[in-house]
């Protein structure tokens, strides 16, 4: 179910909602041009906001499944490496700043306390990413909090992301923090009895960036159209910081 006008979707499993939000980014995404942070001077078609349902994220393949000749922006090995990588381990890469994985291992046995002590009837099962410092990052984290509840004998999963990379980022990150709900799942499990639930993702800036233009294109009946004020915009952004 897509609902245009509150950029809603509801959809059963992350692949199909993946596309049906794609399908929405074209439609009714604006044209952004990225002057700072990461990937300057790419045009993005960018929603404002948008709000995604998704019913069974368990279901496998998490990855989508693509025909040979689209390359598929993850995989099941590499949803699985993501998550152990970056989602559930502490443990920094010579060039990396941060992991999501620092912020959520030191909260993550509170948030099993929580849930169990509660018996499940807890607001405030939520996880934090990023802290006072993190803002003056040049490239602060996108994915900013991670909240769990359970709702009708269900562990529903609430996540917000500043800043989303549709094509390539949304299907891995949903797969891993499928992941870590499942994790969190077996953990409540030894004293209570809940099933796997939704996952329910916000953001106020979803994107598409335009190296992914034409791929996106061949999985669409709806062709992207950039507007020639972004084009000139982006030329002379290009022409001025030698790009």
């Amino acid at each position: 179910m897509i609902i245009e006008q509150a950029n809603f979707v509801k959809s059963s499993t992350i692949d199909n909602a993946w596309r049906e939000v794609m399908w929405l980014c074209v439609k009714k995404g604006y044209d952004f041009l990225v002057k700072g942070g990461s990937y300057q001077g790419q045009i993005r078609k960018q929603l404002d906001k948008v709000t995604i349902e998704i019913i069974e994220p368990y279901s496998r393949p998490l990855s989508p499944i693509l025909p040979p000749s689209i390359p598929s922006p993850t995989s099941e090995d590499k949803i699985s490496t993501y998550f152990a990588k970056y989602i559930f381990s502490d443990v920094k890469s010579e060039n990396e700043v941060y992991t999501y994985g620092e912020f959520i291992i030191k909260q993550f046995d509170r948030i099993i306390d929580l849930l169990i002590t509660s018996k499940g009837n807890t607001n405030q099962a939520t996880i934090c990413i990023g802290n006072e410092e993190t803002t003056f990052l040049d490239d602060p984290p996108c994915l900013r909090s991670i909240s769990f509840k359970v709702v009708n004998n269900k562990l529903n999963m609430c996540v917000y992301f500043r800043s989303w990379d549709l094509y390539a980022g949304l299907p891995e990150n949903l797969g891993g923090l499928q992941l870590l709900k499942e994790l969190v799942l077996d953990n409540i499990n030894c004293e209570l009895d809940v099933k796997d639930g939704s996952i329910i993702a916000f953001s106020d800036g979803l994107h598409l960036y335009d190296q992914y233009f034409q791929i996106v294109d061949c999985l669409n009946t709806d062709k992207i159209a950039v507007g020639s004020v972004a084009l000139e915009d982006k030329r002379i952004f290009l022409e001025n910081n030698g790009i």
